[in-house]
């Protein structure tokens, strides 16, 4: 095929929806070859305003999935989204499919997700839900990954009864995709909906059974042979072992995470080394809990972690300065984000331990602060936002 030759919309749209398919697969190797030959098809390509601002809209989704499989490799997220954001300003309305609309603001979404603006996440995932069922689309891995994303985000707002709906519905989608030979297609989903809803029963604290779902998350990950997922399986079986209280197991659990993580310079091994060192700090082994510290913050700067940086402030002010005001600052940033949840979590934690010194007065203000959480997550004023 030569350069001269100007190929039919509909060749190349194949080939992006191909791109899609292993996008939400998680297969970053085909990815790359598919986004390459696109970009290469595209320039022989009539014009098409609808596939060319598909073609944008799956290079944002194509950084976001790099940014968790293979941070180093990634490009710029923020210049695709920004890109994105510009070209949808100067498309004419006659262009603006509900297709378009619905990626549009699911991409979004996934985005302000990833930068812990959870509020702005799940507005835009509300306005793509309005196009789900609009979609004319026969495969529904698309709505088990709008699902999947959703719950999620309702995770993170401790929204239990809507996180669960959601993941649920996901992993019932990915069950039933197989190929030819009857293996599952959508294995690492299935693991990450399983993380989900695990996450959602410690949330209900019933720890055993968050603990149950934890472990069949990482004996399917060993399955599929994933490292990045059985990484974040050990990590998810150490937070429901830290809530047993079973810290030396947690322990172990957290390291195996860090480590896994660590190899490929994943960015969850900013999450698993906070994890470890604040187990460490709460076992009372401060050496180990400084020199875990201050890797920690260069794991977290690396991977410009801003959500680690800042709970890194809580051990620093809580076990290593003993300095309050460095621990406000990490609960303000948790304001700012609405992080609620983990404002709730955090402050019980940190009142029971200055109750457990005596140190009544400080102890009151953070039981405070934990209780305005919980009204702020029972309200749900953070979801009726616009």
């Amino acid at each position: 095929m030569t350069g001269q030759e100007t190929l039919p919309y509909h060749y190349v749209a194949q080939d992006i929806n191909h791109w899609y398919v292993v996008i939400k697969q998680g297969n970053v190797h085909k990815a790359k070859e598919l986004k390459k030959k696109v970009e290469s098809e595209f320039a022989n390509m009539e014009k098409n305003e609808d596939i060319a601002v598909y073609i944008q809209l799956l290079e944002l989704r194509h950084q976001l999935m790099l940014s968790y499989l293979e941070p180093d490799s990634v490009d710029s997220i923020e210049d695709a989204y920004k890109y994105v954001e510009r070209s949808k300003r100067n498309i004419a309305p006659e262009y603006l499919t509900d297709i378009i609309e619905f990626y549009y603001h699911f991409f979004f979404g996934m985005y302000h997700f990833r930068t812990k603006d959870l509020v702005v996440a799940l507005t835009y995932y509300r306005e793509a839900e309005k196009y789900l069922d609009l979609i004319n689309d026969k495969d529904e891995t698309n709505k088990a990954e709008f699902y999947f994303k959703v719950s999620e985000v309702y995770y993170y707002m401790k929204e239990t009864h809507f996180s669960m709906n959601y993941a649920q519905r996901a992993y019932s989608i990915f069950k039933e995709q197989k190929d030819n030979d009857g293996n599952l297609t959508y294995g690492k989903q299935m693991v990450q909906c399983q993380f989900v809803i695990s996450g959602n029963w410690l949330d209900k604290m019933c720890y055993e059974e968050a603990l149950h779902h934890a472990t069949k998350a990482y004996e399917d990950a060993k399955k599929i042979k994933e490292n990045h997922l059985i990484g974040s399986a050990h990590f998810n079986i150490g937070i429901c072992y830290n809530q047993l209280e079973e810290l030396d197991k947690a322990e172990y659990h957290f390291q195996r995470s860090y480590d896994i993580h660590r190899q490929r310079s994943h960015i969850y091994e900013s999450k698993a080394i906070f994890n470890l060192a604040y187990v460490k700090a709460k076992k009372n082994e401060l050496k180990e809990t400084e020199a875990l510290y201050n890797e920690g913050l260069l794991v977290a700067k690396r991977h410009n972690n801003k959500e680690i940086i800042e709970k890194l402030k809580l051990i620093k002010g809580l076990y290593l300065s003993y300095d309050l005001n460095v621990v406000r600052e990490a609960f303000k940033f948790f304001d700012d984000k609405n992080m609620y949840a983990d404002m709730e979590e955090y402050a019980v934690a940190v009142a029971e331990l200055l109750n457990n010194k005596k140190e009544v007065n400080d102890a009151v203000e953070f039981y405070r602060t934990a209780i305005e959480a919980r009204r702020q997550i029972q309200r749900g004023s953070h979801l009726d936002e616009k």
